[in-house]
């Protein structure tokens, strides 16, 4: 039996790089199937780049060099470490400015309307609470029961500053989508509109959200559960 393109969207909103052979048959059985494959991989492409910021050459000689330099008369030692781990920041906090304005997003609301023209049209699927709140402990956050339990679609994504998530809510007005940003922070409520949607900006404990959906209303009564349903993981230790 053939997949449609609905279900062949679905799976590969999932995963992007399936080596199922039926996933395989579809993808080359017609023209839009292969372009959606292409579209999918080259933004797994991009998140796979977002994570993995490559060290300066040049960081193990300065950190070697740090350690090599004895301390001048009268320095005491402990300086030593504090420059090495000052080196280290410093390091990764460069390589971390890069990538991000190496993305080409200059705003947040670019940001937001990039990806969703990207992934507006994946295909709901039956998603496990499980599943969920995998997801958000590899983020460091958790889901509220009531927001896990309406989640059609979800996935890693890039964002502005790292990684994040990307999902669509089965809401009762319909497929909204809504985008974790761990890192990112957000002028709270600030709305704007774009290809006949309307998105709002969440400024949650940690990190933020966007609310896409089809109009102003849909979003706005979504604020207050979103904000309260994305949340720090709970330290148990």
């Amino acid at each position: 039996m053939s997949m449609n393109f609905s279900e062949f969207k679905r799976l590969l909103g999932a995963d992007p790089r399936n080596g199922d052979p039926g996933f395989l048959r579809a993808r080359h059985s017609a023209p839009e199937f292969e372009q959606a494959a292409i579209e999918a991989e080259r933004f797994e492409d991009l998140l796979d780049r977002a994570i993995d910021i490559p060290a300066p050459a040049s960081l193990l000689n300065e950190i070697l060099a740090i350690g090599q330099t004895p301390p001048e008369t009268g320095q005491p030692s402990r300086w030593v470490p504090m420059a090495l781990a000052a080196t280290v920041l410093i390091a990764v906090g460069a390589a971390g400015m890069a990538w991000k304005w190496n993305r080409g997003w200059d705003s947040v609301e670019e940001y937001v309307v990039d990806h969703y023209r990207h992934d507006s049209d994946l295909a709901l699927g039956g998603i496990s609470v499980g599943k969920v709140q995998e997801l958000f402990a590899g983020l460091s956050a958790q889901a509220a029961p009531a927001l896990a339990n309406i989640v059609g679609v979800i996935k890693y994504c890039p964002t502005p500053d790292g990684k994040g998530i990307h999902m669509i809510l089965n809401t009762e007005s319909g497929p909204v989508t809504v985008i974790y940003m761990p890192e990112t922070r957000v002028t709270d409520r600030e709305m704007f509109a774009f290809d006949n949607v309307e998105a709002i900006l969440v400024d949650l404990q940690r990190g933020s959200a966007a609310i896409v959906g089809p109009d102003q209303q849909s979003i706005s009564s979504l604020y207050a559960f979103v904000h309260d349903s994305i949340l720090p993981a709970v330290d148990n230790s």
